[in-house]
């Protein structure tokens, strides 16, 4: 046993820890592999993607802003349909588990960036060999915003108990564990773009991802707790770049346009 754990757990009762340990340690081995992180699946494209940076307090995301912005030039947002779009060893996830994951993500950009844009319908949208876009149907000033999740991890808490059953355990006999964090504790990963919805020209994007927090104790025990704060903070981190580019005029405008019937 490490001299560290020596101190912390009494020698008599180092026969009941030694399993429990070597069964943590099997867990963490077996999950360590499943961790979230920035994906490259085509959504968005090759040429654009190579120009994606990591941004300053987001060192382990990757951002495209487009040079020439025009400040306040967008007053209203499109958000099409979120797609899952899944990187290669992805698992496979049950349709009503995407649909479920998919509503979720798009509910989180629909309620966070309407707090700097006038969310219009996606209904002129339309389907070309290239994807949804705008057929001009969309008053000028418009950004279209398509996202999809790319990887996705659940929690599980058979796993994520150990360690608690362990430190409790440990407690109990008198001794003591080092913090051992959560073997499963889920995520998912996300790519975002923004175009000119009348154009279609690249205006942001971004490849992002997050994985559940120790300190997230609901996370630990709701299987896709954590995949949804991962898509509250992909949304917000949108939301940052917007403002740092200051893509969004001051306000939401409320439009005299109508969508088309």
């Amino acid at each position: 046993m490490p001299p560290h754990f020596s101190l912390l757990v009494r020698p008599s009762s180092r026969g009941f820890f030694l399993p429990l340990l070597l069964s943590c340690a099997g867990v963490l081995a077996l999950s360590g592999c499943a961790g979230q992180k920035t994906t490259q699946t085509g959504f968005i494209a090759p040429q654009t993607y190579a120009q994606m940076v990591h941004p300053k307090g987001h060192t382990d995301d990757l951002v495209y802003v487009a040079p020439g912005l025009q400040p306040g030039a967008y007053r209203y947002a499109v958000i099409a349909p979120v797609l899952w779009h899944p990187v290669n060893k992805a698992p496979v996830l049950k349709p009503e588990i995407q649909a479920r994951m998919t509503e979720a993500f798009e509910s989180e950009l629909r309620k966070t960036l309407g707090e700097d844009f006038k969310i219009l319908p996606a209904s002129p949208l339309v389907t070309a060999p290239s994807g949804p876009f705008s057929a001009g149907n969309f008053p000028p000033g418009t950004l279209r915003i398509s996202a999809a999740i790319t990887n996705l991890r659940r929690s599980k808490w058979y796993y994520n108990a150990l360690p608690i059953v362990a430190g409790f355990a440990a407690g109990a006999a008198g001794g003591g564990l080092p913090p051992i964090p959560p073997p499963a504790p889920g995520g998912a990963s996300e790519e975002l773009l923004a175009t000119d919805a009348m154009t279609g020209a690249s205006v942001l994007a971004i490849a992002t991802y997050n994985n559940g927090m120790p300190w997230n104790m609901v996370g630990q025990w709701l299987p896709y707790a954590h995949a949804r704060r991962a898509f509250h903070l992909a949304a917000l981190l949108m939301k940052e770049e917007v403002h740092k580019t200051g893509l969004a005029s001051a306000s939401p405008a409320q439009p005299s346009w109508k969508s088309p019937t």
